[in-house]
């Protein structure tokens, strides 16, 4: 075996023993950003915070007002709204309205509304 391959095994061994301990939330965060969207999904106006609740299902609900809706789980919550999770906190996963191209955001400079004096 050569100095090269040698190398190049070493590496392959350490990225599968750094994913080996990624925390558990941070895979499932993947997961649950992967799944697909319902057609209908509904678009919050702003961050989100989703739990689950001793009643035994799922909130998502607006941080600043307190409203919200329950789920039974959290891969059905996940796929009825256009979200994308971003943290976790004690319990509590953090999302964001999924960014998408057509946004304002995504436009590129000269294609916003135009203004006249």
């Amino acid at each position: 075996m050569g100095a090269a391959a040698y190398h190049r095994g070493s590496r392959s061994l350490s990225r599968q023993m750094d994913a080996e301990q990624r925390p558990v939330e941070f895979v499932l965060m993947d997961e649950l950003n992967a799944l697909p969207k319902y057609p209908d999904a509904g678009r919050p106006f702003g961050p989100v915070q989703v739990f689950y609740a001793p009643q035994g299902v799922w909130w998502i609900q607006c941080p600043t007002t307190g409203y919200g809706f329950w789920y039974r789980s959290l891969r059905e919550l996940v796929k009825r709204w256009d979200i994308t999770i971003t943290g976790y906190n004690h319990g509590v996963w953090e999302a964001i309205p999924t960014p998408h191209p057509s946004t304002s955001l995504g436009r590129a400079p000269g294609q916003g509304r135009r203004t006249h004096r």
